[in-house]
């Protein structure tokens, strides 16, 4: 049976009410009225908390990253980011406007800078999205605050998920809670492969939720759940023809209350009648899967380049010592090539290279290894 978390006056867990995210993103497009209203559709559809996200584009990516694909044409992701960057000064506001709403407020964490300014907030539970699952250096930053965390596990193994825990763990922090989730955008439902669910829960033994990226509102909540789901997040938007990238595959409103209302029917169900409905047709039982913790693949294709790695963020000459003055931990995206696991950033700080290293380069062993 796996363990209970609180989060705040919610229990997240086993034979609990399904917890519900409303995921507002990026999607207020850099507008704090937009950032309000979003709050106002979560609270009327019923969700549980809203959640924004938190991030510098200098702390996740190079300037050169590139642009990426989207369903709206080419995007240049690091010049789009720092247009929807959170301003510091808005989180207290509407962390604020979220309780005066009855929501609890959540925010995703892309840098220990980030962590510094919720806490600043007082913000009662982190969420960790599917690429920072490597960024060890900001789990470990995280689990120190010793308040729960939700973390994503798209673009991932079990070994990922695993390292991951046992990061938080070591910090003394045991309030942790797992989200499955395809990091595709959108996610085909049958690639979900919903039994990882139940693989989950076995191997942690704690609640694990479900991050959905489909189109549907309402299929794979419902699956999930008849399967045994503690958590449901979900990308919402004021209109899926807004210009950002992620409004498109984003629920409208209507979509949203309707999530939840089935949400809150499915789960009254008793276990044999969601044992029916699992059994109902064939393509549910693709989107069960077989419970194997694997890249998806709509993920393989990001896989290398969404997860962290370590970057130098200044020309370093030869001889030269690596600090965090001249590196950081970033994404690579889909053109960079990515360098050393951030698992290894306190063994390489204060390391000197053998050789030169250009700005802006994933960093490698044979930048620190003489031959």
């Amino acid at each position: 049976m796996a363990n209970k978390v609180k989060i705040l006056n919610k229990q997240v867990g086993e034979n609990e009410p399904v917890f519900i995210i409303a995921e507002a993103g990026s999607n207020h497009d850099g507008n704090f009225e937009q950032a309000k209203k979003l709050i106002d559709v979560a609270a009327d559809a019923g969700a549980d908390a809203v959640k924004f996200q938190l991030f510098r584009a200098s702390k996740i990516y190079v300037p050169n990253c590139g642009k990426i694909p989207t369903v709206q044409g080419k995007l240049d992701l690091y010049k789009f980011l720092t247009k929807v960057e959170v301003p510091f000064r808005w989180l207290a506001l509407l962390k604020k406007y979220a309780e005066k709403k009855g929501l609890i407020f959540i925010v995703s964490p892309f840098d220990e800078g980030a962590v510094k300014e919720l806490e600043k907030n007082s913000v009662s539970v982190y969420k960790i999205a599917s690429p920072e699952l490597s960024h060890i250096p900001l789990l470990k930053c995280v689990a120190q605050k010793q308040k729960p965390i939700i973390i994503s596990s798209g673009l991932s193994t079990l070994s990922d998920i695993e390292e991951a825990v046992n990061t938080i763990n070591g910090e003394g922090n045991q309030k942790i809670i797992l989200m499955h989730c395809v990091s595709s955008y959108p996610a085909p439902p049958e690639e979900f492969n919903l039994k990882v669910i139940e693989t989950m829960k076995n191997a942690f033994q704690i609640p694990v939720g479900i991050s959905d990226h489909s189109l549907n509102p309402v299929l794979i909540p419902k699956l999930a759940i008849a399967i045994g789901v503690n958590i449901i997040e979900k990308h919402f938007t004021l209109d899926k023809n807004l210009s950002g990238p992620d409004h498109p595959f984003a629920l409208n409103p209507k979509e949203l209350g309707l999530m939840v209302k089935e949400i809150r029917q499915t789960e009254k169900w008793s276990p044999s009648k969601k044992n029916r409905f699992l059994d109902s047709n064939d393509y549910y039982k693709k989107i069960l899967g077989v419970g194997k913790k694997v890249i998806a693949p709509s993920e393989k294709e990001i896989y290398p380049g969404d997860r962290r790695s370590i970057f130098s963020t200044k020309d370093i000459k030869a001889g030269e010592k690596l600090s965090k003055k001249n590196t950081a931990v970033l994404r690579a995206e889909r053109y960079l090539k990515p360098g050393i696991h951030p698992r290894y950033f306190d063994l390489v700080l204060l390391k000197k290279t053998a050789r030169p290293i250009k700005k802006y380069v994933g960093i490698q062993w044979q930048h620190l290894l003489k031959q």
